[in-house]
């Protein structure tokens, strides 16, 4: 049995659609599907049930499936302890990670991360919810602990803790909260009930002003993280948003109620366990847990630097406050 047969066999299976398999291997898709039907002329049985809705292998499908899916990671397995074998880490490195995570934190660390290593060649797969790494055919993903996920080594690379955070025109218009009950009076900014983020209590502040025993009703919600900090930087609330963020560094942002800690969320660095020891995915987790060492920080510079800092900003609003 010819090897590129099962290769294609394995991918069509794996998508459940021609099309899609023949766009992952870069072949067009009548070819796809003669190299299937040779396939099932040479077994003399169908391995698909062809339905409206796509492709459901046969039980004779489901069996050779799953010889070819462990030869396929064998395969991958032997590609990539090859590659490994090379001097400079080299080749494709997959990354996923969570919507958020890409466009508030990895975006920053990608660049330098690319200058030492030039001839890695990086994907980055940006998607909410939880990453399934053989699925989604990549080699690493930064997501929190999986439970249910045995055959993963799981190295914490970060905690990101959440903090309450207004702009200085927001307070300046609305005042300083003091108090968690003053937030009941605030305009406050929420990612919403959508479930398609990966942490718990992601819209804490919103029970605050009632001791965790009512929701209060929010100002706005949008299930981006970045477009919350946009939110809150033009002064439309106050939001929830992590205190190691590099965004804050130019923000408009300061933080309110700095007595009250929210969650903290937990990243992990992981990828399967056949792929521990591969140069290529060593170097990654060591550059991001080192980058994470020099980096990863509460931000605690004035945003107002050139004006009064946000010590001054902080005094002055709550005398502006407590005036009123």
């Amino acid at each position: 049995m010819r090897w590129d047969k099962l290769r294609t066999f394995y991918y069509v299976a794996k998508f459940g659609s021609f099309t899609k398999a023949a766009q992952h291997l870069c072949v067009a898709q009548p070819a796809i599907s003669r190299q299937v039907s040779d396939l099932e002329h040479r077994i003399g049985h169908p391995l698909f049930k062809r339905l409206p809705k796509g492709l459901v292998l046969t039980e004779q499908g489901q069996l050779l499936f799953q010889s070819a899916e462990k030869m396929c990671a064998l395969s991958e397995l032997a590609l990539t302890q090859i590659e490994n074998d090379q001097i400079e880490p080299h080749g494709d490195l997959r990354i996923g990670a969570n919507v958020g995570h890409v466009d508030t934190w990895l975006y920053t660390v990608i660049p330098d991360f690319l200058k030492r290593y030039p001839t890695i060649n990086l994907s980055i797969l940006s998607k909410d919810g939880h990453l399934d790494v053989e699925s989604l055919g990549i080699h690493v993903a930064l997501q929190p602990f999986r439970h249910d996920q045995t055959d993963l080594v799981q190295n914490l690379l970060t905690r990101w803790s959440r903090r309450l955070y207004a702009s200085r025109e927001y307070l300046e218009q609305y005042g300083l909260p003091k108090t968690v009950e003053d937030l009941a009076h605030h305009r406050l900014i929420a990612f919403g009930s959508e479930p398609i983020h990966l942490f718990d209590n992601i819209d804490w502040h919103l029970k605050l002003s009632s001791n965790n025993k009512t929701i209060q009703k929010p100002y706005l919600c949008v299930n981006s993280i970045r477009s919350l900090f946009h939110l809150g930087n033009q002064g439309f609330g106050i939001i929830s948003f992590s205190q190691e963020s590099i965004l804050l560094k130019d923000s408009n942002l300061i933080e309110v109620l700095p007595e009250i800690a929210g969650p903290n969320f937990d990243i992990y660095f992981t990828y399967p366990v056949q792929l521990k020891g591969i140069k290529k995915i060593q170097v990654l987790e060591d550059y991001l847990q080192s980058y994470v060492k020099e980096h990863h920080r509460k931000y605690v510079s004035p945003p107002f630097e050139s004006k009064a800092g946000l010590a001054t900003a902080h005094s002055s609003l709550l005398e502006k406050s407590n005036a009123a």
